[in-house]
């Protein structure tokens, strides 16, 4: 499993009272002493209090814990920051545990302590649905799932609250349709790429075998794109997703991806355009589906149904919380440490949310534009997108491939500043 230091650091800083976090964060200096002094409590069983799903986790967090690691110190200046603003917001809501949250903390991973492995849930498509990085409880009876995320400055853009393949969007027999209408999409345009790569001379015909028979045909079309039947002493991947070219001197193995000759080179360009077919075809099926996918969209990312998966199991004598976090944590060159103060985006302020969109806009379906002004500011290949209902944009997301084009592309998405003013001026976020 991957380890995400910013974590450990929170579930470190929850060990110490406010006013004791507060003394180490004087200078660069003081909180290298906390990091040594939480590492040592971790590790030697002096604060029994963090607990990990097993041996070879542990030791996968506290390695992170190094504070000669600049890095490492920023993560646990915002661990610092999650901490107190996780135990903020419980004082303020009168919940149990609040200043004194410290008892009990977990370390979820790819397996859960045995004291929280029941507030596991599987669903959606995802192994861990309940994506919550750290929990904490103060009687063993409340929860409080915690899913961090960080960012060092307060003024910087939101951290992705996810970073899947587009598929994990189309989960469940309802998107079978979908499925194909959009693979169907995709071998057309690449296909289509692939042929005018032959055109331009990137992509030798001769190389390509039956290629003007292939390319007449659906499956020939699907064949041109996923590349299967290619000769694997010339391409060492499907042609789409060559990178080189037959006009350099490593041929298709070639991996000058930058030289505006090569397979990749032209692929990222042609992405990168302002009207790209491609984008605007996902676009057009994404809207023909629209509450469809802005229901799915928002619950994979939100995690709207957790409390009704925890509701299924019928923990009678348990109590579960459910917070997005991120903390705000940084160093200044001249070693002077800054918390800024974190947001705590509890699950059901985001419930209350979205029942005031369905309120407001209760004729109107959801709807999911192009963002004009981020694809003409940048020229990367992707696309970015809004999910809107009515005047109200709930969320802001992007649609990117990463090194391949076969496979399906990437998303990420973030909560737009008009559904968090929202949450805000209706909801009670702090």
């Amino acid at each position: 499993m991957a380890y995400e230091a910013s974590e450990i650091m929170m579930a470190a800083a929850l060990m110490y009272p406010t006013n004791v976090l507060l003394e180490y964060t004087k200078d660069v200096g003081t909180l290298r002493q906390l990091m040594i002094d939480a590492k040592n409590k971790i590790t030697k069983g002096i604060d029994k209090s963090i607990y990990f799903g097993s041996s070879a986790i542990e030791k996968g967090f506290t390695d992170l814990m190094d504070e000669k690691n600049s890095e490492a110190l920023k993560d646990l200046a915002g661990g610092i920051s999650a901490a107190i603003g996780v135990r903020d917001y419980l004082t303020k809501e009168g919940e149990t545990g609040g200043k004194n949250l410290s008892p009990a903390i977990y370390m979820t991973g790819n397996v859960w302590p045995k004291d929280v492995e029941k507030f596991r849930v599987s669903a959606y498509g995802f192994e861990d649905y309940n994506s919550s990085d750290v929990m904490a409880t103060a009687d063993k009876k409340t929860f409080y799932g915690i899913s961090l995320k960080k960012k060092r400055k307060t003024n910087a853009g939101e951290p992705t609250l996810i970073n899947k393949a587009f598929d994990s969007v189309l989960d469940g027999k309802q998107f079978d349709k979908i499925k194909e209408e959009l693979a169907n999409i995709r071998a057309e345009y690449f296909s289509g790429l692939v042929i005018e790569a032959v055109d331009k001379g990137i992509i030798l015909k001769s190389h390509i075998k039956n290629f003007d028979a292939l390319k007449k045909t659906t499956n020939g079309r699907k064949e041109l794109f996923e590349g299967k039947q290619r000769d694997k002493k010339l391409f060492d991947r499907s042609y789409i997703d060559t990178k080189g070219s037959a006009k350099l001197p490593g041929g298709y193995k070639s991996d000058d991806t930058k030289n505006e000759n090569s397979m990749r080179y032209f692929v990222n360009k042609k992405l990168a355009e302002k009207n790209n077919p491609l984008w605007k075809e996902f676009v057009k099926v994404m809207n023909k589906y629209s509450d469809l996918f802005a229901e799915s969209l928002i619950n994979i990312i939100l995690k709207t149904k957790l409390f009704e998966e925890i509701e299924a199991k019928d923990l009678k004598n348990y109590k579960f919380n459910f917070f997005l976090v991120t903390g705000v944590g940084d160093i200044t060159s001249k070693g002077d440490v800054q918390i800024g103060h974190a947001t705590v985006l509890p699950l059901k302020t985001t419930l209350c949310g979205l029942t005031r969109i369905q309120e407001k806009n209760k004729n109107k379906k959801y709807e999911i534009v192009l963002d004009d002004v981020k694809k003409g500011e940048s020229e990367a290949a992707k696309i970015f997108l809004q999910l809107k209902k009515g005047n109200l944009t709930l969320l802001d997301l992007e649609i990117r491939y990463k090194g391949a084009f076969t496979p399906q592309p990437q998303f990420q998405g973030t909560i737009h500043p008009d559904f968090k003013r929202l949450l805000k001026d209706e909801c009670g976020l702090g």
